[in-house]
């Protein structure tokens, strides 16, 4: 049976109604490595830091290793994966929604990498992800970016499409966005298009699902707070940024800034 109030109910959670969410996904530790504050991510995770976020994402072993420590935090397990070491572009299914709920987790993600030669499996691999969720009433976040592999086995980002044809990046996102809108996700989690205008189209493209940014590269402070800023006055229901802020030397600065940022565009009125 369908369990759709407990699924508005812990969706709600993550993406409150009256302020912008912010999320802090941890996953970056499996994918590219344990570097800067993943090294031991139990020392990132202190109250302070926490009170300014809205979910923490992350695979299983670091969600129950830091347990303790979100114990008030709600959280999104992540269960599809693939690492820089090999083939980033194809990710594949780790654990179950048994497992997520094991963890205590609100929801689960998992993600499709548009354009890549794995595309296929990976929008089947997230239908049944979202088939299975829903049994729990678990809300389901898709990752849908634009990536691609080139022939040097490299990701291909189309970041030199979107500094040569912003309208034509924008396209490729909001088709990203509406897929996995189409195959039932609750959430969608994509790459910024680089201006307001352009974004407020992939925002309209999710006819309602929430959409949040992904924080990209370790960027500038300003660079990062005004994509912030930017993305929800456009629509976004809010920001995803892991190496905007574990990658710092000193995150909690440039978290307290963010907040403020994002909760200020709250109370302006930002579009809904």
């Amino acid at each position: 049976m369908l369990d759709e109030v407990g699924s508005r109910r812990r969706l709600r959670r993550l993406v409150p109604g009256d302020r912008p969410a912010l999320w802090l996904p941890l996953d970056d530790g499996l994918i590219s490595g344990p570097e800067d504050h993943l090294r031991d991510v139990r020392t990132l995770l202190n109250r302070d830091i926490l009170d300014h976020v809205t979910a923490v994402l992350g695979f299983r072993g670091v969600l129950l290793a830091a347990q303790d420590r979100l114990i008030d935090t709600p959280v999104v397990m992540n269960l599809s994966a693939s690492t820089t070491m090999a083939d980033h572009t194809r990710k594949v299914p780790v654990g179950s929604v048994r497992d997520a709920i094991s963890a205590g987790a609100e929801a689960i993600a998992c993600h499709v990498n548009m354009t890549s030669p794995y595309e296929a499996e990976q929008l089947e691999m997230l239908s049944r992800r979202v088939d299975e969720a829903q049994s729990y009433g678990l809300p389901v976040v898709a990752f849908a970016y634009p990536r691609g592999r080139r022939p040097d086995g490299t990701d291909e980002n189309y970041t030199e499409l979107r500094a040569r044809d912003p309208e034509k990046f924008a396209g490729l996102v909001r088709h990203c966005v509406r897929v996995a809108v189409e195959l039932g996700a609750s959430v969608v989690k994509t790459i910024y298009t680089g201006s307001e205008q352009t974004f407020r189209g992939v925002v309209e493209s999710a006819i309602g699902i929430p959409v949040l940014i992904a924080g990209e590269r370790l960027a500038d402070e300003e660079e990062a707070i005004d994509k912030a800023r930017c993305a929800v006055h456009a629509g976004a229901a809010g920001v995803a940024y892991g190496r905007q802020i574990f990658a710092r030397p000193d995150p909690l600065p440039f978290l307290h800034k963010l907040r403020g940022v994002l909760d200020d565009e709250a109370l302006s009125g930002r579009p809904r």
